[in-house]
């Protein structure tokens, strides 16, 4: 997963409740977070889209990036 850095966002913690592991990067697009799963992205959005403050579990964004980490094993 690379990951652009992201405090007090709920993106590891609702990915690493599912058991992942992950490894935090900073990327040259510092607006971007992607996740990236056996070399391939999966999920990508904007950073102002996401919700902040929250544990992730009510917010579609986290939900829809879970979702995708998911279906790429």
């Amino acid at each position: 997963m690379q990951y652009c850095s992201l405090p007090f966002h709920p993106f590891p913690a609702v990915l690493q409740a599912d058991g992942h592991q992950l490894i935090l990067e900073e990327i040259p697009d510092w607006n971007t977070v992607e996740l990236i799963v056996n070399g391939e992205t999966v999920f990508r959005c904007n950073i102002s889209d996401l919700d902040f403050g929250g544990d992730g579990k009510l917010d579609p964004l986290c939900e829809e990036a879970r979702k995708a980490v998911l279906n790429a094993y």
